[in-house]
């Protein structure tokens, strides 16, 4: 969900601030594309100091994916067994974290 930043009072960025408020695979899905707008160098300074998540390894070999939250400066790990992904951090299958971890192994293996 977008709120607006502090020092911006309108939304005339397609990425303004956001903050994963019901962490669900769908706000994933958003950070995902907010993180691929940024490595494809599509967006200014300010986005990329505001990224929630960003993707540090995916061993395809192993079928895991390590992000780093941002906002809680944390490491996390999903991992995929039989094509279901499981969050070690939330202890779910349908939080932010496995919709980013989704998209990347979609963007990937592509």
């Amino acid at each position: 969900m977008s709120i607006l930043p502090e020092t911006n009072n309108s939304l005339n960025d397609d990425f303004a601030i956001f903050e994963i408020k019901n962490n669900n695979v769908e706000e994933g899905i958003e950070c995902f594309t907010h993180w691929l707008s940024v490595k494809d160098g599509n967006c200014d300074e300010d986005s990329r100091r505001n990224m929630q998540l960003t993707l540090t390894t995916f061993e395809k070999e192993k079928n895991k994916i390590l992000l780093h939250d941002n906002l809680n400066n944390l490491d996390i790990e999903v991992s995929f067994t039989d094509g279901v992904p499981f969050c070690t951090f939330c202890h779910i299958d349908d939080c932010a974290h496995t919709g980013f971890a989704i998209c990347v192994k979609l963007s990937l293996l592509g």
